[in-house]
């Protein structure tokens, strides 16, 4: 075994409170990663209507509601605050997943037909048409959730 250069995650998104963190992020969950730092903690990366990714730094409230087999869904998270329990507080995250049958809209998403595990991923350079219907999504991360293709 020789070196291993480890790159930081540059498009790490946080969820709480503070300065610089978010309240609400979604998009379509593509993988989740373990984390290099802390190896506990799942990663989980969202494709947004841009193709653009995130990846939302794993915490306990989001490992007991998000597993590998929801890679291929659509997931909205929201924080709602910090609960308590025995071992200390936790960031309460509100997690929702779209589990009925993929839209017209959500199929042209990209990296939607890759993230299916019983698809064969499209060909290189195939066009995906585009749907007008997703014009107004958000393509950054804000507060606003009125867009989505889910509810």
């Amino acid at each position: 075994m020789g070196w291993t250069k480890r790159e930081p995650v540059s498009n790490l998104v946080v969820f709480g409170d503070d300065e610089g963190q978010v309240k609400k992020a979604w998009g379509l969950l593509v993988q989740l990663t373990q984390d290099t730092m802390y190896p506990a903690r799942n990663n989980y990366e969202l494709v947004q209507k841009n193709g653009e990714s995130i990846t939302l730094a794993g915490c306990a409230s989001l490992s007991r509601q998000i597993g590998v087999t929801d890679v291929g869904h659509f997931v909205k998270c929201e924080f709602k605050g910090w609960g308590h329990s025995a071992n200390g507080k936790f960031k309460d995250i509100e997690v929702f997943i779209w589990n009925d049958e993929p839209t017209a809209e959500m199929k042209a998403w990209p990296r939607w037909r890759e993230s299916q595990p019983s698809l064969e991923p499209a060909k290189k350079g195939a066009a995906v048409k585009k749907d007008e219907a997703f014009d107004d999504f958000p393509t950054k991360l804000d507060e606003s959730d009125d867009d989505l293709p889910f509810d």
